[in-house]
């Protein structure tokens, strides 16, 4: 990293210095849309000669800085807010997932038309920020297939998670999970499965724990508790997956937004009914994951009709550690005795 751009961080660059960094005549491309932000913000009566230095510099220059995961989330709200850039830098901005939800909320009602699609279609952001739809509806450049998907948005995004309980009185649970099911399938198919790692949803789930979600769904009756496990997001899948009431539990396993990785936790959990960990194990998608077909085995709670089967798919270095597991029923540690000796 260049001196000069050192100084610069410490603001110990003078104006003439400034003046000659923002033409262009001191750093490298690279380090030149490094600085421009530091710049500004020091001395903003340099924006001028700022827009005239993106304007003339080479166009890779700068779609290499946008599209950098190393590029400070602040510089790309800095630059899409401040400046008017050509179509490719500003498609490199916009396709970052740094880039914060609170910059585009601010520009999507003047984005240009041809760059649009980018917010339109960018489900994180959107279910990040709901209101990024409301401001892109202000933008005068919306085609009408765009405007229908935001419609779509809307009609998801904003739908309360449960029915009033009177309306649910002269439903069968068959009919309200039924229901719920066609409209989470409309979700995903929306804005597609949530995309979460094992840890990351270890962590939601002592969130879950402290927060208010289990006080909303504490209100609610069997037939909402339903709904919302099916139609719900991770944190109220977290809390109703240990619902004894296994109407509800067992709805959570249904729902067409259970993704694999909550699948493998949930397969762990010993403070499930049963029929949560049954329903894991007739998921076919689910079962290809050796992780989950161990977890089950591992799983005291999993029924033993069940363990039998899976153990037979254990392979030889994790049966030698399942024969000796003591946290399991014996019928499998006896079954993986008898394994290892047919497999030798």
């Amino acid at each position: 990293m260049s001196s000069i751009l050192d100084r610069l961080r410490a603001g110990e660059a003078n104006l003439e210095t400034q003046r000659r960094i923002i033409q262009g005549a001191l750093l490298p491309d690279d380090e030149l849309m490094e600085a421009v932000p530091l710049l500004l913000r020091q001395n903003d009566v340099l924006y001028p000669d700022a827009q005239k230095l993106l304007n003339t510099m080479a166009e890779s220059s700068q779609v290499s800085y946008f599209e950098s995961r190393e590029t400070p989330s602040e510089d790309l709200s800095f630059y899409l807010s401040r400046f008017t850039l050509n179509k490719d830098p500003l498609i490199a901005l916009l396709l970052n997932p740094e880039i914060p939800v609170q910059a585009l909320l601010t520009a999507a009602n003047r984005l240009r038309a041809d760059v649009l699609d980018l917010v339109v279609n960018n489900q994180v952001k959107i279910l990040e920020e709901p209101e990024i739809v409301a401001a892109l509806r202000q933008n005068p450049g919306l085609s009408v297939n765009q405007k229908q998907k935001l419609d779509d948005y809307e009609r998801l995004l904003f739908k309360e998670l449960v029915s009033p309980a009177e309306e649910l009185e002269n439903k069968s649970i068959k009919e309200i999970e039924q229901e719920a099911i066609e409209e989470a399938k409309d979700w995903v198919e929306t804005f597609g499965v949530e995309q979460i790692t094992k840890k990351e949803l270890k962590s939601v789930i002592e969130e879950v724990e402290s927060v208010s979600v289990i006080k909303q769904l504490a209100k609610m009756s069997v037939p909402q508790k339903v709904q919302a496990a099916i139609k719900g997001n991770r944190e109220v899948r977290s809390a109703l997956v240990r619902e004894v009431n296994t109407l509800v539990c067992s709805a959570v396993i249904r729902s067409p937004r259970m993704t694999e990785a909550e699948a493998e936790f949930y397969a762990a959990l010993r403070n499930v009914q049963t029929d949560v960990l049954r329903l894991i194990s007739m998921n076919r998608e689910w079962m290809k994951n050796y992780k989950i077909v161990l977890i089950l085995v591992k799983n005291p709670r999993t029924p033993i009709g069940i363990s039998t089967i899976l153990i037979k798919r254990v392979s030889v270095r994790d049966l030698r550690l399942l024969k000796m597991d003591r946290g399991i029923p014996e019928i499998l540690r006896t079954m993986a005795k008898r394994l290892l000796m047919a497999k030798k």
